[in-house]
């Protein structure tokens, strides 16, 4: 359990209570533990996420985190941990690594654009350069998807917004896990999340659209591999997004140049995940107003 559980203290900190209220949970069996050779109480990661996600108990403040990080605190993960554990096919130091920084109160967003992200970018680089197969490259991003999966249910998630949002990847790229966070990002913000996953053609998201009427469409972009027949499939979706006042939001590499947004135009480009989460709000708040 090295490196995946926490001592009473730690988990009375993470909860703003007592190490003997810590110890009373655990006795009334609200929070499952187990006992080290000594006798001492180990508390999960997930156990101590579930419970603070049923009772509704917020994240650490922002500010306590970085108070933890000039004492040195262990809690936060940097990319090339992260790395590690992905390159490894490491499925429960991935998670636990994830799920420790979230409860110390790193927000989704920046962990997504902070350390996931720059990890994934990095197993990218070392495949292009030979130092990893395309095997590697493949279980370092199953290994990241499956983690993000477990760490989706240890999340306090907001109240609903009573908004809808699509997210997808455009045809021809089969990059999924930005499609993912997205799905966990907006989800934990309270939106209902429609997930149609990577190779979603254009012309398939007429009809998706008449039927959900999403507030927002989110659509992921690695690689534009025909983007001549894409933007005119691309011309008749928008319209009928248009039409039921549908944002979209289109975030990924394919989409960073100015000219390919010129061919796909759209209410916001999105350059991380902390941009997509501001536009999502702005889009509720219009919504509240």
């Amino acid at each position: 359990m090295a490196g995946t559980a926490l001592t009473t203290q730690a988990v009375a900190k993470l909860l703003s209570v007592s190490q003997a209220t810590i110890k009373r949970w655990a006795d009334e069996g609200l929070i499952q533990s187990e006992k080290t050779v000594g006798g001492h109480r180990r508390f999960g990661l997930a156990e101590i996420a579930r419970f603070r996600r049923e009772r509704g108990v917020l994240p650490a403040q922002p500010a306590a985190v970085r108070a933890a990080a000039e004492k040195g605190s262990q809690s936060e993960v940097s990319p090339t941990q992260l790395l590690r554990h992905l390159t490894d096919g490491d499925e429960k130091q991935t998670t636990a690594a994830l799920i420790s920084a979230y409860l110390h109160g790193q927000s989704l967003s920046s962990l997504f654009d902070r350390v996931i992200t720059p990890a994934m970018h990095r197993v990218g680089d070392l495949w292009s350069r030979g130092e990893l197969t395309i095997a590697d490259e493949h279980l370092a991003t199953q290994t990241a998807i499956t983690s993000v999966h477990k760490l989706r249910n240890a999340i306090h998630v907001s109240p609903p917004t009573e908004t809808r949002a699509l997210v997808c990847g455009i045809e021809g790229d089969l990059h999924e896990l930005p499609i993912h966070l997205s799905h966990t990002l907006l989800g934990a913000d309270g939106w209902e999340v429609i997930n149609l996953g990577p190779n979603t053609p254009f012309f398939t998201l007429v009809e998706v659209l008449a039927k959900h009427r999403p507030d927002l469409v989110c659509i992921s972009a690695k690689l534009i591999l025909d983007p001549d027949r894409l933007a005119r499939d691309y011309t008749q979706m928008r319209k009928a997004a248009a039409k039921l006042h549908s944002a979209i939001a289109l975030g990924g590499d394919g989409f960073a140049d100015r000219r390919m947004r010129q061919r796909f135009p759209a209410e916001f480009y999105a350059e991380n995940f902390e941009q997509l989460l501001g536009f999502a709000r702005s889009l509720v708040a219009k919504e509240m107003t």
